[in-house]
């Protein structure tokens, strides 16, 4: 019997049945990408993420984007004002309230840091105003999806900025890891503020619609491991992490609580599991992330959405094949899996070998 994407989606998150796989083969297209398969035969019509899921037949979702890798949650968020520019580079404020250096042609890239928002204690008790749950109208963008979830059969999703997310977007990255040391009290004062605020916007969101799963934003893992080791996780966000997941998972009774990471996050996930988490993605086969492996250390702990090298993408055929059978086949037999690859689709990969991919990926998993 066919299932519903939501049931889908469910049955994954309990490593239950499924009628197949969930369709959902990478977590976005790099704008470029786009541009490119515009000259190779897609529709000039398909011009965005959202239309390219609905064109690729994918499994779609209910997606509440509430700040994530935007911002922290801000409602409002910082008006964009450019300082400077010139012909390669634009210096600007943008909507997180930081100062970043970005390319002027709009290409896609990580922008450069150059000043956040909150210095000290006092400049954190003038921003978190912007991180109040009872705000007008903060959920008014959303209501639509949100009440359209009681009637359709699609996961409600809901994406947040994770703790060391919300740190990070506050500080930025290089007064953060200072701040490990030198300002501990602001950064338990942030957690703080962190779970009362999500605590408080998620209820609102319940009130409505129950989630079907929360996904935290956190990024917090380079090439070679995580920014922070194991104990200034445990001391600075698994108590915060454990009390907001307890009234996800306990009070609203969300089913998927998730955790968004690139990099080797291999030595963070006994705390994620700890904590709560029963979902995690990408894991970037660049940085060493094998979920062959991950799967034979945590069995049923968690659903794995990813672990195909997007690299794989860019040769031939007998590549693409290569890396299909290596991950699809074992993974799906051992249940809790969302085969695709490890981030977005960049521009090096052509629109035949994503079609290639996809059929590929959908024909392993029990046919189209």
């Amino acid at each position: 019997m066919e299932m519903t994407p939501r049931e889908r989606f469910l049955a994954t998150a309990a490593f239950e049945p499924l009628d197949r796989p969930f369709r959902m083969e990478a977590i976005g297209f790099w704008h470029e990408t786009l541009a490119r398969w515009h000259g190779e035969g897609l529709p000039p019509e398909v011009g965005d993420e959202m239309a390219a899921f609905m064109h690729f037949g994918v499994d779609l979702q209910l997606p509440v984007l509430l700040g994530a890798h935007l911002h922290p949650g801000f409602d409002p968020v910082y008006e964009e004002k450019v300082i400077e520019q010139d012909e390669r580079h634009i210096v600007k404020i943008d909507v997180s309230g930081c100062k970043v250096r970005v390319l002027a042609d709009g290409s896609s890239t990580i922008p450069a840091f150059l000043e956040a928002p909150v210095k000290d204690e006092a400049d954190w008790e003038g921003v978190k105003w912007r991180l109040d749950p009872d705000t007008p109208g903060r959920l008014e963008p959303w209501m639509v999806l949100i009440e359209t979830a009681r009637s359709v059969p699609l996961p409600l999703c809901i994406y947040i900025s994770g703790l060391f997310g919300t740190h990070r977007h506050l500080l930025g990255f290089t007064p953060l890891m200072l701040a490990y040391r030198m300002q501990p009290r602001l950064l338990h004062a942030i957690s703080r503020h962190w779970v009362d605020f999500w605590k408080g916007v998620l209820g609102h969101i319940a009130e409505t619609k129950t989630p079907d799963m929360v996904l935290l934003w956190e990024d917090m893992c380079y090439l070679n491991g995580p920014m922070i080791g194991p104990d200034a996780f445990e001391a600075f966000m698994l108590p915060y992490y454990r009390e907001l997941i307890a009234y996800i998972e306990g009070v609203l009774e969300v089913p998927v609580v998730g955790v968004d990471s690139d990099g080797r996050v291999t030595k963070l996930i006994p705390a994620f599991v700890e904590a709560g988490v029963n979902f995690i993605w990408p894991f970037e086969v660049q940085a060493g992330m094998d979920v062959l492996e991950v799967r034979r250390q945590w069995p049923r702990q968690f659903v794995i959405f990813g672990g195909m090298d997007k690299r794989a993408l860019y040769g031939d055929r007998r590549d693409i094949e290569a890396e299909v059978k290596r991950v699809v086949p074992a993974m799906l037999a051992a249940g809790g899996y969302i085969p695709a690859i490890d981030h977005a689709v960049p521009p090096e990969v052509s629109l035949d070998n994503w079609l290639f991919f996809l059929e590929l990926v959908r024909e392993t998993g029990g046919g189209l």
